[in-house]
């Protein structure tokens, strides 16, 4: 997988239609939608809605975790999702079927459990290498992050803020990155300012990374 053909800039735990909007005025690539039980989860009357209005302009990318395989399917079919971001390793069966519906796979993992299955590691477009509580607004350990290597583009998330998230790029060197509390004023409610400028601030970091 190319990293080009890889979002770059994810705005996770997205819940209503305004945000995903302010998300996309802000110039992300990608938003995420947690369909898995959390203060950012949401909900089904509002989730195919956003997917059908932002697709494919913006990647909008269905988060699950601790549900079942069939469950996954359900909801990628109900709200015609075209990316996932798995934070269990995936069965065989699960990939199979993603792939037959042509659905993209990130998978996330943590900075101290970062191991794929073969299977995955010939499935998943990038890897999410996330701290060890996902949706904390902890940091990440990013030292350590910045000595792993992967066979697909990775993107660092954990902790992540306007103020810092250049400094991070600039240390771990990822493909791309993802914030949810960071850019909160409360959960689940995105604050405008802080996406608009953690977006700008990312995007001139991987720039500038790429350039080097």
């Amino acid at each position: 997988m190319a990293e080009g053909d890889v979002a770059r800039i994810k705005i996770c735990g997205v819940t209503s239609m305004r945000d995903a909007q302010m998300v996309a005025d802000a110039g992300a690539d990608a938003l995420g939608l947690i369909y898995a039980t959390s203060v950012r989860q949401v909900v089904a009357s509002v989730s195919g809605d956003i997917v059908r209005h932002f697709a494919p302009r913006l990647w909008c990318v269905g988060v699950f975790r601790h549900q079942e395989d069939h469950e996954i399917v359900r909801v990628v079919d109900r709200d015609e999702l075209r990316e996932v971001q798995l934070h269990d390793p995936a069965s065989e069966a699960l990939l199979d079927a993603l792939a037959a519906r042509d659905v993209r796979v990130l998978r996330a993992v943590s900075v101290h459990d970062p191991r794929l299955s073969d299977v995955e590691r010939a499935s998943v477009v990038a890897v999410v290498v996330d701290g060890a509580t996902p949706g904390s607004g902890v940091a990440n350990d990013w030292s350590a992050l910045a000595a792993m290597s992967f066979d697909v583009p990775v993107i660092a998330a954990g902790g992540l803020t306007p103020e810092n998230v250049a400094a991070v790029v600039a240390e771990v060197r990822p493909w791309g990155v993802d914030v949810a509390s960071g850019v909160e004023y409360a959960h689940g409610v995105k604050d405008r300012q802080k996406v608009a400028s953690f977006v700008t601030r990312a995007r001139e970091a991987l720039t500038l990374k790429g350039a080097q």
